[in-house]
């Protein structure tokens, strides 16, 4: 049997290499993406098979869930992601957040000197800092994974400094960046914390309103690409992202349906012009309508389930990137969602073969139920 201090070790080099294959496209590294999934899928293996009773059938008709929707469409995203994360679920979460951040933390820093001494020499957009990065959406979205997780790590903090350094990390990034969608998603996970620190979330109402929070952030983005896609002060504030996920969710031969299409879908139907930046959108096209359902009921039930355990931090590190992923697209990537993680955890308050165990206690008689029980 693996022993814990192994598992986490090889949970933290899949990290390490997510976090180094994120970086590869800024750094031309792109080389060593193959080799990297074949190495993490094999730890992970390792891992799954070293503490198999942690998970149930219910993760099995996931995966293989996960399996057919790649057979059908040749998008290997969903079934890539969701192997490394129920490998990764035997580990210690909070170390593997821990080094996360070390990782994108030294990442980061090694970019932003490349890009002082000029070799990745900082272009302007409109005004906007791009810090090299070739665009400042990309700027702050690195800086913001080392932000959500030092917040997730400092939650329970009485430090003042704590708090003052975050402050400085979204203030300066969003001041040199002006990227509205960092500058929302910093408030919101500000509020969040706020909140969470001065409720009870194991109070039934609280657990199911902020279980809900993925659902209501789904929905949201749906009607609005439906419905709001015509409207001028929507697309001006949001970029014309309204317009942009309108053309593909109601595309006359390729729109939404139930298993999505293959990775390189936009390249083929639209161009680099019409991106398609939300993570609950681009999941939901991309990956059909069955795996979004699936993935937004199941992190719906992790989150109330961490409210009955009064896991705040996990709950405000969930709040923090769900919101960011209303306009950027990084709901299914370990690398830039750490949080993807919980996914399993919420599948494993979800046990097929106990929910009808009790369902049949419960219709057998009185005098056989001790039995069973």
């Amino acid at each position: 049997m693996l022993k814990d201090k192994w598992r986490n070790l090889f949970g933290i080099i899949i990290v390490f290499m997510a976090v180094f294959k994120f970086y590869g496209d800024f750094f031309d590294m792109n080389s060593f993406s193959r080799y990297i999934m074949v190495l993490s899928l094999g730890l992970s293996t390792i891992m799954i098979a070293s503490d198999i009773r942690k998970f149930n059938i219910t993760h099995l008709l996931v995966l293989l869930l996960a399996s057919v929707q790649f057979v059908m469409s040749r998008n290997i995203t969903m079934a890539y992601v969701y192997y490394l994360c129920l490998g990764l679920y035997t580990c210690d979460f909070r170390l593997l957040v821990k080094w996360f951040m070390v990782f994108n933390a030294i990442f980061f820093s090694i970019y932003l000197v490349g890009n002082l001494l000029g070799i990745h020499p900082t272009e302007y957009l409109e005004g906007r800092n791009d810090f090299g990065f070739g665009n400042p959406n990309s700027s702050f979205i690195c800086m913001f994974l080392i932000w959500s997780s030092y917040f997730y790590y400092v939650f329970y903090s009485k430090k003042k400094i704590d708090f003052i350094a975050l402050f400085l990390m979204a203030f300066l990034m969003y001041s040199q960046t002006i990227t509205r969608t960092g500058l929302l998603t910093a408030i919101v996970t500000a509020i969040a914390f706020l909140i969470l620190r001065s409720i009870d979330v194991r109070k039934k109402w609280n657990a199911i309103l902020i279980g809900l929070f993925p659902a209501f952030m789904s929905i949201l983005s749906i009607l609005i690409a439906l419905f709001g896609s015509g409207n001028y002060y929507l697309n001006r504030v949001l970029s014309h992202r309204p317009l942009y996920w309108h053309s593909y969710i109601t595309h006359p031969t390729s729109g939404i349906n139930i298993f999505g299409y293959t990775p390189n879908i936009r390249d083929i139907l639209f161009s680099q012009r019409m991106p398609l930046d939300s993570g609950y959108i681009w999941t939901l096209y991309s990956m059909g309508l069955i795996v979004f359902i699936v993935i937004i009921g199941f992190i719906c039930l992790a989150m109330y389930s961490l409210c009955k355990e009064d896991q705040k931090d996990k709950l405000l590190l969930l709040v923090s990137i769900l919101t960011y992923c209303f306009a950027e697209s990084i709901l299914v990537d370990i690398a830039s969602n750490i949080s993807i993680i919980l996914l399993v955890y919420g599948i494993s308050k979800f046990d097929i073969k106990s929910i009808s165990l009790n369902k049949m206690k419960l219709q057998r008689p009185k005098k056989f139920r001790k039995r069973i029980g």
